[in-house]
């Protein structure tokens, strides 16, 4: 259910809530795990430039999306950013000054868009550090636009413009120089026209024209292009004396490629082209050539490098190549040789050759005669289906060899012994049913070998001999329980592919110690499979940090994680069974990576007792988890990275704290969060996860928040109101809660009478106590009174004392003055005796005044008002002329429980 809106209680709370760091927040993008300066927002149905992205990024991409302009406030702010990436969008329009706060931009991509007019002031602000601009497949016509671009870009060193409209290119235009460009490429169905007349490209290195417009005209004049090392040229129709014209403005050209569809190129292209001295890398692609015969490359014999790439060959002639005795490189991909050339044996210079993606289905041995200096050789995506020692034996010097992609189903067992100085070996994506013994003998410079096949591969024992030097090994099983990694001490990254014809419950892959340098692990299967003894390998891994597994299900055996405690990051995934639990993450507690992507995992409650208390980056894709419980992050301190896409979260108040967290949280990236889908309720059923209206699950909270802050407010008012008005009250009722709690012991106790009364009086009226009352009371009268100042018990607590003799005295006289008044010490003794007196209901008090006291002066005492009030009391200051009669009245009072005869009040 979505409630139209919040009630004023939620709303009150949601306020006190921590406003969210948009850092981590992103609504449409992502930052990068490693640098967090780099922001990707790519393929995610974006028609604007998205808010919220950091104002301290450096890297910002937003390719492949549905943005059709840049608006002025999109990037204000971004001073740090320096390098721009809005490919493949619909940006028909830059507002200007969108560009303003880019001071810090060296290159900006703008190819694939739908720009077709370059306004004054579109690129103003870039200012002097932009360095490359790419605006390559757009719809660009006037080429004015190009000139406002460069007036505010003058250190600009590559522009592209590739795919544009233009029909001319004419530098005159330009209002000066532009010292810093050295790279320029510029093509255009319907450009006519290349005009270069005064030196406005002086340091340009690199230029690329092209066009389909017939009648092409280059006019460029000379020295103009003086330092010029490489060139592209891609017409459909140019006639020979075009090109003529073309090479001799360009007399220090060092790179020439020739490409487009067209007619074929006569043999007076290709002299002219290699009549300039300094040319010494020539590229002809996609020019329907056919056939390479003596002639046509005669004059190219300075030549150190010749790629022929995406032709039609099907041949060269045997002596086509034989005069380019400083050729090294020599690339003829993509055509149609169905064997290896001969004319390349005898070519010793050559060092590179590639022949990939060719037709050649068989290797002979005389294929590479004579060519001693080879180093690399590709043979990729052939037809290749066996391979004999014999091809390659004279090849001393070959570090480099790709054979991916063939149909080979065995290596010779004697490879080894011909490819002695072999580095890097490449042959995945082939039928290899097994590795003899001895095919990789005395290979002890190989370092990186890939055997990645598409069939099960089955290696026998010693089948990896000799591979004493090799660091990275891909390699496909079938299961066996043979000794397959033995001897591979060297060893860094291993990864196996396991496969099987039939459904397997237990494939065994033993390794023994020698793996010790392993540092990167990763084990795959076709299938579902329950690989028991496949962790085996495990054992002595002491420096695994990357450990990978895939498709492998009830394959952990208890406690094989302790094998590897330096693990840095862990791959589970495509498991349909798996189970995790606490103990077996327990082990690798120095983990940072763990990705479970794809397991049927329902809960994450295994993450809390797992000791994961490093890691940074999880990844939790296509799951099963509906809901995400907050304890599982309280067990992740140093989490930084969170993806759980793909997963059937439920949109109820279950998810809302997980909702606010993955919003608020001030440390945890949540990837991709606001793409996240509601599979339940039926409801919710495809609303975004983020949309859910969490203020609903608060209102009851919200409700208890706000009467909890009120009450707390009126406690505070009411506590300060009365402690101004009633605080001499409120001193007075402390103390007459403690005389209760001493008249309740004191009543329990049940003490005897010692004395007939205790005097309590103030110190100031001691000079009365012993002149008047003692000799009356005590030496005429004969009553024994108990004075604090000779009976009370020394070291014990005055108010015990003050009890004690209230409880032992049958009477308690209070000679009562303003000083008394004022005596705390007084005040709890008459509070002490007023308690006896109603407690047990019996005359124990007596009170005589000293002087007079009105009435409003005993108001803050409230207790002493009300016993005066209710009852009678002696007046000293009345006694003058009746002494006799006062002193009988004391002594009336004191000897039985009968009130004074003494009615007047003197306080009436």
């Amino acid at each position: 259910m979505r409630p139209a809106s919040a009630s004023p209680f939620s709303l009150l709370f949601l306020l006190l809530l921590p406003q969210p760091s948009l850092f981590y927040s992103l609504k449409n993008c992502t930052i990068d795990f490693y640098d967090h300066n780099k922001v990707f927002c790519d393929s995610i149905e974006l028609t604007t430039i998205p808010s919220g992205i950091p104002k301290t990024t450096t890297y910002l991409s937003a390719n492949e999306n549905h943005i059709t302009a840049i608006k002025e406030s999109d990037f204000k702010g971004f001073t740090k950013l320096e390098i721009l990436v809005i490919r493949k969008n619909d940006i028909k329009h830059i507002e200007d000054g969108a560009f303003s706060d880019l001071s810090a931009l060296t290159k900006l991509f703008l190819t694939n868009n739908k720009l077709t007019n370059l306004t004054d002031h579109m690129f103003e602000g870039l200012g002097s550090k932009l360095q490359e601009l790419y605006l390559s497949r757009n719809d660009l016509v006037e080429f004015s636009g190009v000139v406002n671009i460069v007036s505010h870009c003058p250190s600009l060193k590559v522009l592209h413009l590739n795919e544009s409209h233009f029909t001319a290119f004419e530098t005159d235009l330009f209002p000066f120089a532009l010292q810093n460009l050295t790279t320029l490429t510029l093509s255009s169905l319907r450009l006519g026209k290349f005009r270069l007349h005064s030196n406005v490209f002086p340091q340009i290195e690199s230029l690329s024209v092209s066009s389909e417009e017939p009648g092409f005209e280059w006019d460029v004049s000379d020295n103009s292009l003086k330092n010029l090392t490489t060139l592209e040229l891609g017409f459909v129709d140019l006639n020979t004396e075009s090109y003529k014209h073309i090479f001799q403005t360009v007399d220090s050209l060092e790179n020439l490629i020739l490409n487009y569809f067209g007619r074929f190129l006569d043999k007076k292209v290709f002299d002219l082209a290699c009549r300039n001295p300094s040319l010494h890398t020539f590229e002809v692609m996609r020019r329907n050539l056919t056939v390479i015969d003596d002639t046509l490359l005669q004059s190219c014999s300075n030549l150190t490098e010749l790629r022929l790439s995406t032709n039609a060959l099907r041949d060269l002639s045997e002596s086509s190549l034989q005069m380019m005795t400083r050729l090294t490189r020599l690339n003829i991909e993509s055509n149609q040789l169905s064997r290896i050339p001969p004319t390349i044996q005898n070519m010793s210079s050559l060092t590179h050759l590639s022949f990939q993606s060719n037709q050649i289905q068989k290797l002979q041995c005389s294929d590479f005669l004579n060519v001693p200096m080879l180093t690399e050789i590709n043979l990729n995506a052939n037809r290749i289906s066996t391979f004999k020692t014999c091809v390659l034996e004279d090849l001393k010097n070959l570090k480099v060899l790709f054979l991916e992609r063939n149909l080979l189903s065995q290596l010779d067992e004697n490879t080894g012994i011909s490819l002695t100085n072999l580095a890097v070996f490449q042959a995945s994506e082939n039928h290899l049913g097994s590795i003899e013994k001895g095919t990789f003998h005395n290979m002890s410079c190989l370092t990186d070998l890939n055997l990645k096949s598409k069939s099960a591969t089955d290696v026998q024992n010693g089948g990896l001999e000799g591979l004493v030097s090799l660091k990275k090994l891909i390699l496909s099983l079938n299961y066996h329980s043979g000794t397959v990694f033995e001897g591979l001490q060297q060893l860094e990254r291993l990864v196996v592919y396991i496969s099987s014809a039939k459904e397997v419950t237990n494939l065994t892959v033993s390794a023994p110690s020698t793996l010790q340098s392993l540092q990167e692990l990763t084990i795959e299967v076709d299938k579902n499979a329950c690989v028991y003894h496949a962790l085996y390998i495990l054992h002595g891994l002491k420096k695994l940090q990357v450990f990978s597994l895939d498709t492998i299900c009830c394959l952990f055996p208890s406690g094989i994680l302790w094998e590897i405690p330096n693990l840095l990051s862990l791959q589970i995934t495509n498991c349909v069974e798996l189970i995790p639990d606490s103990e077996l993450f327990q082990p690798i507690k120095h983990l940072q990576i763990l990705d479970l992507t794809h397991n049927k995992i329902k809960n994450l409650d295994f993450l809390i007792k797992a000791n994961l208390t490093k890691l940074e980056k999880l990844i939790l894709q296509n799951n099963k988890l509906t809901i995400i419980n907050e304890t599982v992050f309280d067990a992740l301190p140093s989490l930084k990275y969170l993806d759980l896409s793909g997963n059937p979260f439920v949109c109820d108040c279950s998810n809302s704290w997980f909702i606010d967290w993955a919003i608020r949280n001030p440390q945890v990236q949540v990837v991709n969060a606001f793409q996240y889908t509601c599979a339940s309720p039926a409801s919710e059923e495809g609303h975004l996860l983020m949309d859910f209206n969490v203020q609903s699950c608060w209102e009851f909270t919200g409700f208890l928040c706000f009467m909890s802050s009120s009450a707390f407010v009126l406690l505070t008012l009411l506590c300060s109101f009365i402690f101004h008005f009633l605080r001499w009250q409120l001193v007075y009722g402390f103390y007459l809660l403690q005389a209760f709690l001493y008249d309740t012991k004191k009543r329990r106790q049940g003490c005897p009478h010692i004395y007939d009364a205790f005097v309590s009086y103030n110190v100031d009226d001691e000079e009365w106590v012993y002149g008047e009352l003692l000799p009356e009371l005590e030496e005429v009268q004969g009553w024994k009174l108990c004075l604090h100042h000779r009976d009370f018990q020394p070291g014990k607590p005055i108010i015990e004392n003050i009890t004690d003799a209230i409880y032992s005295s049958r009477k308690t006289l209070c000679v009562i003055s303003r000083r008394y008044l004022q005596s705390e010490w007084c005040s709890r003794e008459i509070q002490m005796a007023s308690f006896r007196l109603f407690d047990e209901k019996k005359d124990v008090l007596v009170l005589l005044f000293l002087e007079e006291i009105s009435s409003h002066q005993l108001t803050p005492f409230y207790r002493m008002r009300k016993l005066v009030k209710s009852r009678t009391y002696l007046s000293w200051t009345q006694a003058w002329s009746h002494k006799g009669l006062f002193w009988e009245n004391v002594r009336r009072a004191l000897e039985c429980g009968n009130e004074p005869g003494d009615n007047h009040n003197p306080l009436a």
